[in-house]
């Protein structure tokens, strides 16, 4: 095998279990991984062996994972080396020395052979990127049924990179103890070299009509007022410019499209579930009362706009103030974003973008 980049450096990547993915046919076998591969193959981070094998289901080392980062987020090599079993001949040593304050967790040894865990990658990729790991652990432990067995050294770090979209798990399971593919590891970076891919941009202009939108309304059951109330929501993306129809596929999440049934109450004209400034629980003297329906949608735009970063119109409620002192506050600009922010299920981004694709239908 050649001894070429990145991700193909030394025999040991050629595990017996690896899967033989030659370039004229990995596209259908990792279909959810095709564009990341695509972007590492043509930036030099992924090459295939003189037969065209990338490897793909092989898994990867410590030390590849020191060259991956030292290259793409262009790490010093600078100061004295921290580990026992590197040394200056070796062929990954200004890599280790590069990489080695960026590792959440080191003991004397750096052990470069051994393969990286999907728990230890993120966690690494995230701190060799710059980031800051999260101030709690709240997110993932929410969301994902083995949390539990992810390193304590990993934990804040790893919150990071689930509220970020870099893992997004599997079937509520986030798998941190299993050994990361390459091709996972290309997608994992992706995600953070190009943050808009795979994404649907919060504002801009509409893709659905003001018809499509009502026709599906219709067709959910909707209730009278909510079906009317979506001229009001296509008025006020313009205004905005925020997309009308993320708007109003949230709003029928949260009402079950007008219909209501939880805390909330229709004579609330709270499209979105605001919560009032102090809440502290989830009765309905929790959640914010506007004075008229069309008073409503402009304050679900207002409270979306503490997440975006645009200005808002009027006089915004108190919860949009308590929003704007998040320390993500106007940077969240794809709906797939709101997951883990606008409420704790970190699929309720694509469970919204479900409804728009279903709404285009009409």
């Amino acid at each position: 095998m050649k001894k070429v980049i990145s991700l193909v450096l030394i025999s040991a990547v050629c595990a017996s279990s690896c899967v033989t993915v030659c370039a004229d046919s990995w596209q259908e076998e990792y279909p959810w991984a095709a564009e990341s591969i695509q972007y590492c193959i043509d930036n030099g981070i992924l090459s295939g062996d003189e037969n065209g094998d990338l490897m793909l289901a092989g898994n990867l080392t410590r030390a590849q994972m020191a060259k991956i980062f030292t290259d793409t987020f262009a790490l010093s090599a600078e100061g004295t080396m921290q580990f026992d079993d590197v040394y200056e001949d070796d062929w990954s040593y200004s890599y280790v020395l590069a990489f080695q304050d960026y590792m959440p967790k080191k003991g004397a040894s750096f052990a470069g052979d051994e393969y990286v865990t999907r728990e230890e990658f993120a966690a690494s990729l995230v701190k060799a990127s710059g980031q800051s790991a999260a101030s709690s652990y709240t997110i993932t432990n929410y969301n994902f049924d083995d949390a539990s067995e992810v390193d304590d050294a990993y934990k804040n770090l790893l919150e990071t990179a689930v509220l970020n979209l870099y893992l997004r798990g599997d079937n509520g399971s986030i798998r941190p103890k299993d050994l990361l593919t390459r091709a996972e590891a290309c997608a994992f970076l992706y995600r953070v070299v190009n943050p808009a891919a795979d994404k649907t941009s919060i504002t801009g202009e509409a893709q659905v009509t003001l018809e499509q939108a009502q026709a599906w309304a219709a067709s959910k059951g909707a209730s009278d007022s909510f079906i009317e109330i979506a001229s009001v929501y296509w008025y006020y993306g313009e205004q905005f410019g925020i997309r009308p129809e993320v708007m109003y596929a949230q709003a029928g999440k949260e009402t079950a499209y007008g219909n209501y049934g939880g805390a909330v109450l229709p004579e609330m004209n709270n499209w979105a579930g605001i919560k009032t400034k102090d809440a502290s629980g989830d009765t309905t003297e929790d959640h914010e009362t506007f004075e008229t329906p069309e008073d409503g949608v402009r304050g679900h735009y207002n409270h979306m706009c503490a997440y975006v970063g645009l200005a808002p119109i009027g006089e915004p409620h108190g919860r949009y103030y308590v929003v704007l002192t998040t320390a993500w506050a106007g940077t969240i600009k794809y709906v797939e974003q709101l997951g883990g922010r606008w409420c704790p299920n970190i699929n309720y981004g694509y469970e919204i973008i479900d409804m728009i694709d279903n709404m285009k239908t009409y």
